[in-house]
């Protein structure tokens, strides 16, 4: 057990795919730790065993153990143990185990302190060329259903930069989503394996990302979009039953054009575009 009279939870940030990026206080607070709980025991056993941390008692806390063993955790630190809580890369809690455990100590009193470090979210925001003023973090959105058309919904009129998470194997899919709801037009950035040998940044229109991702890329993916204005939130396929109604009833392209752009509010240029293409 650790000389420090009272105990603490120490959030530790590792890693997303540069080892140089681990901190020296990273290092000092692994070595010095009573406990490390981590979502994978092989994973951090192989990071401590890369900077020369060896014999540390490793306790797995992923996303279906949490909640079980964090009473364990905080018995722990109750009885003067200084434990470090790290994911598998970047920093804990962002899509990661950890914000049950921390609440749990917070609630018991004692004290929870930060080790900054790497963290992808911000990585990608910063890298994208996006507006960094206002931004809003959505990780992974729902894989398919009503739950996943109601997040598309609510993201196609979020007005902040959005991050979200995506697995290689889902990236076509979730960009034709995105395209098919938050219009063509909006701008993206596809942030692959940061920090790595092939970190690539792609960035255009959701039109061009479709065209680009039609297969799935290796690697892990942040996908950063722009924050919505009122042009950008009325997606194509709404302009396009709009402008099939008045198309029915006999308008020309520039008299359907114009009030379709005065009905969504969006630009009579964008609306007649879309009708020429009509069927």
């Amino acid at each position: 057990m650790s000389d420090t009279k009272e105990g603490a939870l120490f959030l530790v940030s590792t890693p997303i795919g540069n080892l140089s990026d681990l901190s020296k206080r990273a290092i000092e607070t692994l070595e010095t730790a009573d406990l490390i709980a981590c979502e994978d025991t092989r994973r951090t056993g192989q990071l401590l065993h890369l900077i020369g941390v060896e014999s540390k008692k490793l306790i797995r806390v992923d996303e279906h153990t949490e909640f079980k063993k964090k009473s364990k955790i905080v018995e722990k630190i109750k009885n003067g143990f200084i434990v470090a809580l790290v994911s598998d890369a970047g920093t804990p809690g962002i899509s990661d185990p950890g914000e049950e455990l921390v609440r749990t100590v917070i609630e018991n009193g004692f004290k929870v302190s930060v080790i900054p470090g790497a963290s992808s979210v911000l990585a990608a925001l910063v890298v994208s060329g996006m507006s960094m003023r206002r931004w809003v973090m959505e990780g992974f959105i729902p894989r398919k259903g009503k739950e996943r058309e109601e997040i598309l919904k609510e993201l196609a009129v979020e007005e902040r930069t959005i991050i979200l998470f995506e697995s290689p194997k889902r990236l076509p899919e979730t960009l034709k989503d995105l395209r098919k709801y938050l219009g063509e037009d909006r701008l993206v950035a596809v942030v692959r394996e940061l920090t790595k040998l092939h970190e690539e940044v792609w960035r255009g229109s959701l039109k061009s990302a479709t065209e680009h991702y039609e297969s799935s890329p290796k690697g892990e993916v942040v996908i950063v979009i722009e924050g919505s204005n009122y042009e950008t939130s009325i997606p194509d396929d709404q302009i396009v039953k709009t402008l099939r109604e008045a198309k029915d009833l006999g308008l020309s392209a520039r008299d359907a054009s114009s009030q379709v752009s005065k009905q969504l509010g969006v630009s009579q240029r964008r609306a007649y575009k879309l009708y020429i293409d009509l069927d």
